[in-house]
């Protein structure tokens, strides 16, 4: 009987997912390669272990150690065979190996096959498929990755040929053999606690630590009663743990289905350029892992939900503690406006556009509708108006980064407001708090043609019909007519236009 899986909990739940996303990837044909990271006794080695025994089933050629695809063979046995026949094919559970610290490159990559080679009756040189090859189509399971980092740098020089492309590849060479290369498609899982020696993988081997799509931190319960449940759960026959990869066979035949909008995909290039975000495999992996993750929410379009879900396990080990904060509240921010109601926004009363268009009477003006409601969304409500409600997400999402500092900067204060704080700061320091001018030896009601002044306390305060007819401290600037813009106009320069129409 199968090991029961550890209690899903709160602490652990990003883990679940991962390995649900990517066995879900590797079976649809795209390895998704994943990194827990964790104190020791939090679960992680035990998550991944269990897995193993409740992986799909997969078709391959009979009895081909390479688990080659029937319609497409790779391996030196049968890619020159052709497509196999049905009776050439059977059902076997997805492979899953393991790395240990003792393995060679002869055991990962492959060696000569002593027992054929001395065969007294045929002997003859023939190599036996190491560890990877035969994990094709597969998971590649490594415990304390960081480790095996230092201590077999060959290894790893082995792994970042097998994670460098999708598919990736290994060449085989071994002494009396030809050499030759073979395709491997297998997602690689790893374990590793950056606590202890030899510290974190991105500082022991960054190139390694790029590699993995998904880094996935694993946190102790938080919950006395969890403890108690995984206490006393030995005797849990039906769980929800024990369910959660039951229908991975039809979720990967339908993520080809799974749709990223064209402002998902505007939005994850933005955030490649604006973010410094060092390797492309993030935003790759953050169109594939997105599109997982709304497949298992049930959807057929990701949304920014599912960005929100994935962004930190991509970029946790890819970007700045800082940055990744900043892209958070960013699409927390993206989030709110695309699901915000806003109030209907009217015509401004008493303003009249003249005509822009052949046959537009003298009221007509291009932004509002026959009924008097305005097309401009507002910065209120980005579902203001008629058309807000069909288009509240898409226009959030379309947002780019550039945009958003506008927004930013526009909730700063103007250039005027900061000139009149500075100068009501230097009168306040000049003649004290709450002052605007001293009384002087010559009293300033006495001054002819001089607007009337209220006195209080030696402190000379304007009037209301001073303040009336005091000249401008600046000369106002022409009215622009904000209805006449649409939103987009109203936030971004005008050189992002054409790009996000």
């Amino acid at each position: 009987m199968a090991k029961l899986l550890p209690l899903r909990h709160k602490g652990n739940d990003s883990l679940f997912l991962a390995v649900e996303m990517s066995l879900i990837s590797t079976l649809a044909g795209i390895p998704l390669h994943i990194h827990a990271e964790g104190l020791r006794g939090t679960g992680k080695t035990t998550v991944m272990r269990c897995a193993r025994h409740r992986v799909p089933r997969i078709s391959r050629i009979k009895d081909c150690p390479y688990h080659c695809e029937p319609e497409s063979p790779h391996c030196p046995l049968h890619r020159d065979q052709g497509t196999a026949s049905d009776g050439m094919v059977e059902e076997v559970p997805m492979p899953f190996f393991e790395i240990g610290h003792g393995a060679k490159l002869g055991t990962i990559l492959g060696s000569i096959d002593l027992e054929k080679l001395t065969d007294s009756r045929r002997p003859q040189a023939s190599l036996m498929p190491g560890t990877i090859p035969m994990a094709n189509r597969g998971i590649i399971f490594i415990d304390e990755v960081n480790r095996l980092a230092e201590t077999a740098p060959e290894i790893t020089d082995v792994l970042l040929s097998v994670m460098g492309t999708k598919p990736g590849c290994v060449k085989v060479e071994e002494v009396g053999l030809r050499p030759f290369e073979i395709e491997v498609s297998s997602s690689v899982w790893a374990t590793s606690n950056p606590d202890e020696d030899p510290g974190p993988l991105e500082d022991i081997r960054r190139q390694l630590a790029d590699r993995f799509d998904l880094v996935v931190p694993v946190q102790r319960p938080g919950d006395a009663s969890i403890v108690e449940r995984i206490l006393a759960r030995k005797s849990e026959v039906d769980s929800p743990e024990e369910v959660f990869l039951g229908d991975a066979a039809q979720k990967a035949a339908k993520l080809a289905d799974v749709v990223v909008p064209k402002s998902i995909v505007k939005y994850l290039a933005h955030l490649y350029i604006h973010k410094n975000v060092e390797s492309l495999r993030a935003v790759e992996a953050l169109e594939l892992s997105s599109r997982l993750a709304a497949l298992i929410a049930g959807k057929v379009e990701v949304s920014l939900d599912e960005l929100a879900l994935v962004i930190p396990l991509v970029l946790r080990h890819r970007v700045e503690p800082l940055t990744l904060s900043e892209i958070l509240k960013d699409l927390e921010l993206r989030r709110a406006a695309g699901s915000r109601p806003g109030p209907e926004q009217r015509e401004t009363p008493g303003l009249k556009s003249g005509p822009t268009t052949p046959g537009a009477g003298p009221d007509h003006h291009p932004y509002e509708n026959p009924d008097g409601h305005s097309k401009v969304l507002s910065p209120a409500g980005l579902n203001d108006g008629p058309e807000g409600a069909r288009g509240e997400k898409q226009r959030a999402t379309s947002l780019s980064f550039q945009e958003g500092e506008d927004l930013k900067e526009r909730a700063k204060p103007s250039l005027l407001q900061r000139a009149l704080a500075r100068y009501r700061a230097s009168l306040r320091e000049r003649f004290g708090p709450g002052s605007h001018s001293k009384a002087t030896s010559t009293p300033s009601s006495s001054l002819p043609g001089s607007p009337s002044r209220e006195r209080s306390h030696g402190t000379d305060y304007l009037s209301a019909s001073g303040v009336a007819g005091a000249p401008p401290i600046s000369p106002g600037e022409p009215a622009r007519r904000l209805s006449s813009l649409p939103w987009d106009h109203l936030v971004t320069p005008p050189d992002w236009h054409d790009g996000w129409r």
